[in-house]
């Protein structure tokens, strides 16, 4: 889907006072895929574009087109000159009010409350009678604080969610815990649930205090202060083999293990040896290693859905 089309979903939606989770109930789907759609990730399907065309009370040419599309009687009868003309209107407007496109739009209601948005930000707010609701379309963040509790979103397929119930439970990427300890506890804290009593062990080890302790001796007794500070990539590479030891994700523990170790080996190059060239070619491969992890991650999945 192009990026007018996009905008132009963005445009309907905020007219019509919804925001992307109230539009994903009226429609039945997730907030991450009216999300995708907004961000021109992905398209609607058939249904769902009769559905948005049906709520925001257009045609299906003008949300794919953003205009009618002229019939043959149309034509005929001269209506082509007036759409001109009325287009010729609208890009006046447009130009008379193009000095007010960059600043924040504000609504200030008894009824509806406190509606700030900034697009050039992609930011929202919303202060009203069913509490505080903030979403930051590009970071892909929402928060919602009212009388239900706490919501907190983030956007993207693999981010998280965490809810606050009625009952005092709470509910982090649809998983429900009794409490917030029960969460820290089967939880780190960036809400990564593991899978196996050796991976959440093996995570929670503090191991850059390990790496802190090992710099200061190795400093104080042998006065390698410098170099020393090369242990310090060996921080990712730790919780990267835990990551994998208990998620089993090869190409996550090579995207993480790569570039830390050719940093390292480069910064050994420069620092220790004086040879930056051609060592520095290194560097290069880490975005490219990373395109190819990425690829091949993506075929993988196409040939498992398939």
């Amino acid at each position: 889907m192009d990026l007018a089309m996009a905008q132009r979903l963005v445009d309907r939606r905020k007219a019509a006072g919804l925001s992307q989770e109230a539009l994903a109930a009226q429609l039945g789907v997730s907030r991450q895929a009216v999300s995708k759609w907004e961000r021109s990730e992905s398209s609607p399907d058939t249904d769902n574009l009769i559905a948005l065309a049906a709520l925001y009370g257009v045609s299906l040419d003008e949300l794919l087109y953003g205009e009618a599309a002229n019939n043959a009687d149309d034509l005929e009868d001269g209506s082509a000159s007036t759409e001109t003309a009325d287009v010729a209107g609208e890009a006046e407007d447009s130009a008379e009010n193009a000095d007010r496109s960059d600043k924040p739009l504000v609504d200030v209601s008894l009824a509806r409350g406190i509606h700030v948005i900034d697009p050039n930000k992609g930011e929202e707010v919303h202060v009203g009678w069913s509490g505080i609701h903030v979403i930051n379309e590009r970071k892909g963040e929402e928060v919602h604080v009212g009388p239900g509790g706490l919501h907190i979103d983030t956007l993207e397929d693999d981010g998280h969610s965490v809810h606050t119930n009625d009952d005092g439970t709470v509910t982090i990427d649809g998983e429900t815990f009794s409490s917030w300890k029960e969460a820290h506890d089967k939880l780190d804290h960036h809400g990564k649930h593991f899978n196996t009593g050796l991976g959440r062990a093996w995570n929670k080890f503090p191991f850059p205090a390990l790496v802190a302790l090992a710099y200061l001796v190795l400093g104080i007794a042998y006065g390698t202060w410098a170099t020393g500070l090369l242990l310090v990539f060996l921080v990712p590479v730790y919780y990267a083999i835990g990551d994998f030891i208990d998620r089993r994700h090869l190409s996550k523990l090579i995207e993480c293990v790569y570039p830390a170790a050719a940093i390292a080996w480069f910064l050994y190059m420069w620092l220790c040896l004086g040879q930056p060239h051609p060592a520095w070619v290194i560097l290069i491969t880490i975005p490219v290693v990373k395109a190819l992890i990425r690829w091949c991650r993506k075929q993988w999945k196409h040939r498992k859905r398939a």
